[in-house]
């Protein structure tokens, strides 16, 4: 046992000093030293670097580890921490070729990792896949006479050597024995284990570096610096693997689905009020905003704190559901018309996408924004968003370099809501026409560790919502705090708005991602009512105009900038599958839909599957359980409106048949 950890950190430390050797070459070459202002930033880049190494190694090492728990146990001698004979032998030749082989990836993938840089500027990506379908032998061609493959191909074989020569010296090490008791036996590996998971997970974030969250910097060449080159080539591999998803219709087909269900292509109504004040529209994106817990609410428990007033003040549409159930999804749907939802890291992640929300605001003149409580790098959104237009990225490193107090909220996904409003307002206040502001908050997401202070008294929660909390109390009562802490913080930032010099000249949308998943579902009543999420909207009385507003009102997401161009733009082209102005009187019957990934609905009731279910009435989502049997149009329509929004998509790639 002692040996086989002697392995582990002996090679771990040599591997990391590889990748390091690999990170300092690359910001000699490709880091000028007056492009980082804050020095700290290298400091980060090494440190969080070899953190990431760690993950990688503490991987790489685990089938060592297996095999010292495996000779413990059949040892004859249990208390020996040594490996015996026989076994060492066999151990001692796997271990030099596995050893032999982690050498090889480690030299090789950090070689690649800073030619990959140099010619693409990127980390390694999904595009590093594109071999197979371009002309292998060229490539293969360049790549031999333009790099040192034999250099390195040498350098590979030296260093595996070297490491073999290191762990046949570690095998053959005369270590005395060390009796232990039983109970301390036990003991010492349980810790060890500990610490193997640590070194897996990371002991300073929620969520470990990752593909989601491993941005730590604006500049993205000390991101794609810090990162472990094994573990980028795998997250590269993984997305490559998720656009085998992506399918499409033929035109012929696209064209009788537009027949039978609705066309995509639309214009909105001339609004001469947006043609003067070119209002600036905030659109806030609410991590797990689900109405299902905010029907708990009543006058002893306010679970929407200071957004409820606003709530009764101005627009609200609670029979909505989301596009989705999941983040990016949802995010993908909304703002990219994309029911992939790995587009932004999929082959097409640098291909400019028509027809989006941003595109169509751009075309009016409007200056773009994206500010976020998380990551940049989550889903690689930040690259995304620069490819589509957008004109300025904020994400949680920004805004903890201009609040300070931001950073002790960071929880391993972002920080806390009241950051993203202070900066949204800042941003209206300087920029109060002409401008789109797409936000995204993250308070509402487990690990539910944000600060709660100012929230509105909580006690003797409803035992009808704690039955829907399958948790233990302590984590009930976080949930529900962090989900009233993120509607209060809203609701503050709109009290602020409402009292500022620009409340005239902006519009504010929001909307949930999803529901609240910890939720239980009751499939009585809640077949859809459960994937509910508002539609919340303020609009200054001087944009008032033409104004129909029916509470009980069926939609979705796909409804939501069809309104908003209604109300801030005149006579704009724009895409949307089955999307209509929410505050227009309705035109199409066929239109007045609510649609989620789960289960869509009507003004007849729910439907999910080949059933339908009649509303328990028409101010709710929430059905009574009474099934009704489907007309064809009905049995058809989530499969036809899918495959017609795959169409969509597919077409504005350039890839539909």
């Amino acid at each position: 046992m002692r040996k086989v950890l002697l392995q582990i950190i002996i090679f771990s430390l040599l591997f990391i000093v590889v990748f390091t050797i690999n990170r300092a070459l690359m910001q000699l070459n490709f880091i000028p030293g007056n492009l980082v202002s804050d020095k700290n930033e290298f400091i980060q880049m090494y440190l969080l670097g070899a953190y990431h190494d760690i993950r990688f190694l503490s991987v790489a090492f685990l089938p060592l580890l297996l095999c010292s728990f495996i000779a413990l146990v059949f040892s004859k001698k249990k208390r020996n921490l040594t490996i015996g004979g026989g076994v060492l032998k066999t151990y001692r030749i796997a271990s030099s070729f596995y050893i032999a082989f982690i050498s090889f990836i480690c030299i090789g993938f950090s070689y690649a990792k800073y030619y990959y840089y140099e010619i693409y500027k990127s980390k390694f990506d999904i595009f590093i896949f594109g071999l197979k379908d371009d002309n292998a032998q060229a490539i293969l061609n360049i790549i031999y006479n333009d790099y040192p493959i034999l250099k390195i191909l040498i350098l590979m074989f030296v260093f595996g050597i070297f490491c073999v020569f290191i762990n046949l010296k570690i095998l053959g090490l005369k270590l005395k024995p060390i009796n232990l008791k039983f109970s301390m036996l036990i003991l010492l590996n349980f810790i060890l284990i500990g610490i193997y998971i640590l070194a897996l997970r990371g002991p300073f974030r929620h969520v470990a570096i990752n593909v989601q969250n491993y941005s730590f910097s604006q500049l993205s060449v000390l991101n794609d610096t810090m990162l472990n080159p094994i573990m980028a080539f795998s997250w590269a591999f993984k997305q490559y693997r998720q656009e085998e998803s992506f399918k499409t219709i033929s035109s012929l087909k696209a064209q009788e689905l537009k027949n039978k269900l609705f066309d995509d292509l639309h214009t909105s109504p001339k609004n001469i009020q947006a043609e003067k004040i070119h209002p600036s529209v905030f659109v806030n994106l609410m991590e797990s905003f689900g109405l299902n817990l905010a029907d708990f609410s009543n006058e002893e428990h306010n679970f929407l704190g200071a957004l409820q007033p606003h709530f009764e003040k101005d627009f609200v549409f609670k029979r909505f559901l989301s596009a989705y159930n999941g983040t990016i999804p949802s995010f993908a749907n909304l703002f990219f018309l994309s029911p992939f939802q790995y587009i932004s890291t999929s082959k097409f992640q640098k291909t400019y996408l028509d027809l989006t929300p941003i595109a169509v605001y751009k075309k009016a003149g409007y200056r773009v924004i994206f500010v976020s409580a998380g990551n940049g790098s989550w889903q690689n959104v930040k690259n995304y968003l620069g490819v589509l237009g957008v004109d300025e990225i904020i994400d949680e490193n920004v805004l903890m370099k201009e609040y300070k107090q931001a950073k002790i909220s960071e929880n391993g996904y972002g920080i806390a809501d009241k950051y993203l409003y202070k900066k949204v307002y800042e941003l209206l206040q300087e920029n109060p026409h002409n401008t789109l502001i797409i936000g995204l908050t993250i308070s509402n997401h487990p690990p539910y560790k944000i600060a709660q202070e100012g929230l509105p008294k909580l006690e003797n929660i409803p035992q009808a919502l704690l039955d829907l909390l399958p948790y233990e109390k302590s984590k009930q009562e976080n949930i529900i705090k962090a989900y009233t802490y993120a509607n209060n913080e809203f609701g503050k930032f709109l009290d602020k708005v409402k009292q500022s010099s620009f409340k005239d000249s902006v519009i504010i949308a929001a909307t949930g991602d999803h529901r609240v998943r910890e939720m239980g579902i009751d499939l009585n009543s809640q077949k859809a009512f459960a994937y509910s999420v508002p539609f919340y909207l303020y609009v200054p009385k001087i944009l008032q105009n033409d104004i129909y507003y029916d509470k009980n009102r069926l939609g979705s997401h796909k409804d939501i900038f069809p309104t908003l161009y209604a109300l801030s733009l005149s006579n704009v082209h724009y895409l949307s599958l089955g999307g209509r102005n929410m505050l227009a009187k309705p035109k199409d019957e066929k239109l007045e839909f609510a649609f989620n990934d789960v289960v869509w609905a009507d003004k007849n009731g729910v439907y999910i599957g080949d059933k339908g279910y009649f509303f328990e009435n028409n101010h709710t989502l929430k059905d009574n359980n009474k099934a009704f049997k489907l007309d064809e149009y009905h049995k058809n329509f989530a499969q036809f409106y899918n495959e017609l929004n795959f169409y969509q998509l597919g077409q504005r790639l350039g890839i539909a048949k």
